[in-house]
């Protein structure tokens, strides 16, 4: 003898699932499952795409001290460098010393390579923190923020170093901020 749970074959029809329950709910849209657009660039948490990041950041700051070094061998094309004056030239020195030590060539091979390789060559899906990624590069671009708003408003003369007593006693530049940029920058690694 075999027992049917519910209505057999003839028996009286279900009755329809209200509509909240038949259809699947609409996803929502945040910033796990946006797939295009800039919002899903400025919130992703997939390594390879936080790489890219780094390495367009990185890129443009790599042309910003280039230029500076243009402009730096421009100036000393002729023995009495016509182009800039002496203060001028120290900024550009100096700008093109911080932009090309501390915001390209210490971030690009970690935070670019490092951010796209490593997961892959060890078998990973992704790193082990991702926001703690993103939230990287977020303090790199503030880091690099403070530094160029220092360059806009001024330069800085003491050269990339720092050197007391020169960067503290006898420079009326933006050392300030130029100095915290860096050391923003610095949390990002």
């Amino acid at each position: 003898m075999t027992t049917q749970i519910g209505p057999g074959p003839g028996g009286p029809p279900r009755p329809p699932l209200p509509p909240a329950l038949s259809e699947p709910p609409a996803p929502r849209v945040n910033y796990l499952n946006v797939a295009y657009g800039v919002k899903s660039w400025l919130l992703t948490t997939d390594h390879k795409r936080i790489a890219l990041l780094y390495l367009a950041s990185v890129t443009l700051m790599f042309f910003l001290g280039g230029a500076f070094a243009v402009l730096i061998r421009l100036e000393l094309v002729t023995p009495a460098g016509d182009l800039v004056q002496s203060e001028t030239y120290n900024k550009l020195f100096t700008m093109h010393g911080i932009i090309m030590v501390f915001f390209f060539l210490i971030p690009s091979i970690p935070a670019v390579l490092g951010n796209f390789l490593i997961p892959i060559m060890i078998g990973a899906r992704d790193l082990a923190f991702p926001r703690l990624n993103l939230a990287s590069w977020y303090i790199y671009m503030f880091g690099a923020a403070f530094t160029i708003y220092a360059l806009v408003s001024g330069g800085v003369d003491t050269g990339w170093t720092f050197y007391a007593p020169y960067s503290t006693t006898y420079s009326n530049t933006h050392v300030i901020a130029a100095g915290l940029g860096i050391f923003i920058n610095g949390f990002s690694s």
